[in-house]
């Protein structure tokens, strides 16, 4: 099925159609460059709304911005102004010989591009680095914020094997501690506690949401390596917490939760059940820094143009 990002064009796909949109020499702002290619290519403004995978601009603007980069590496246009795009007489000549496409191979033989990239290729091992695969989609930005998720996946899979294979106690104990660093209990030191003891009607831990500790919170935690919760157990959860006369309770488990155990906390009336599967619970673990630690951290920087204001 085809979605509205496979509708958005990679940024390779968008450098003749830009530098045609500039053939008239004029010079034009980004929103006005923006608002043509969206035209020309027949986006809607759903197309728009979609983000890079983290969040801080739209995909279709990150990729026109990298195509504004490459065709200024190549010498095809300039900044004639801050902010502003022109095409170059090398760009007039180079739409002149009638290029039915342009894109990183077709750059990479162009001599300012050359000149470019042998600035920034630097010699690792005896190897030089490539600086862009000519094959790829992906501007930069994506393909870091897709590397970044990829890392954080293994780290969610590597997070869930450790918790498997520590003890029942040492999992109910982890999941009471990730409650409170989320922001449960934080007012009391004996707000959180795990009950562990036999006859507890399946009640794991007990979180107290209020300062005086007069809205309490109870656990259920599953420690299971591949068995799905079932409906049976929420509904035993269900009970529990109708016996002890509380309203709301956290189901977490290290597995996954059946289509029928999700309907059963979503069509309880009396009780809020919350399920937090095995996916969830690692990803809330690594936000929370539970069981986790930095290993390194990349700051990447962007020029401030307020200094080169004249």
């Amino acid at each position: 099925m085809n979605t509205l990002k496979e509708d958005i064009p990679d940024f390779q796909s968008i450098m003749l159609p830009m530098l045609q949109l500039l053939a008239d020499g004029q010079t034009k702002n980004l929103n006005e460059v923006m608002q043509l290619l969206t035209m020309h290519f027949k986006l809607s403004p759903e197309h728009l709304k979609i983000k890079v995978p983290s969040g801080q601009m739209g995909l279709f603007r990150n990729r026109v911005g990298w195509t504004r980069s490459h065709l200024k590496n190549a010498g095809l246009i300039s900044y004639p102004n801050r902010g502003e795009y022109q095409i170059t007489d090398f760009g007039k000549d180079f739409l002149a010989s009638n290029p039915n496409q342009l894109n990183l191979k077709v750059l990479k033989n162009m001599p300012k591009y050359q000149e470019w990239a042998a600035t920034f290729n630097q010699e690792s091992n005896g190897v030089a680095t490539q600086t862009i695969r000519e094959n790829t989609e992906q501007t930069p930005d994506e393909v870091l914020d897709t590397t970044i998720k990829q890392i954080h996946q293994q780290l969610a899979a590597d997070l869930l094997d450790k918790l498997k294979s520590n003890s029942a106690n040492f999992f109910e104990n982890f999941v009471v501690d990730l409650l409170k660093k989320m922001g449960y209990g934080e007012f009391r030191e004996e707000a959180a506690k795990v009950t562990g003891q036999t006859g507890d009607n399946g009640i794991d831990g007990i979180v107290y949401q209020d300062r005086l500790g007069l809205e309490s919170v109870y656990i259920q935690a599953k420690r299971y390596s591949d068995t799905t919760v079932g409906s049976p157990d929420i509904r035993n959860f269900i009970g529990s917490l109708a016996l002890q006369g509380v309203s709301k309770g956290v189901f977490l488990t290290t597995s996954r939760f059946s289509e029928a155990a999700v309907r059963t906390a979503q069509e309880s009336k009396q009780q809020k059940i919350v399920l937090i599967n095995g996916k969830k619970l690692a990803d809330l673990a690594i936000e929370f820094n539970l069981g986790v630690q930095q290993d390194r951290e990349i700051i990447l920087k962007k020029i401030d143009t307020d200094r080169f204001d004249e």
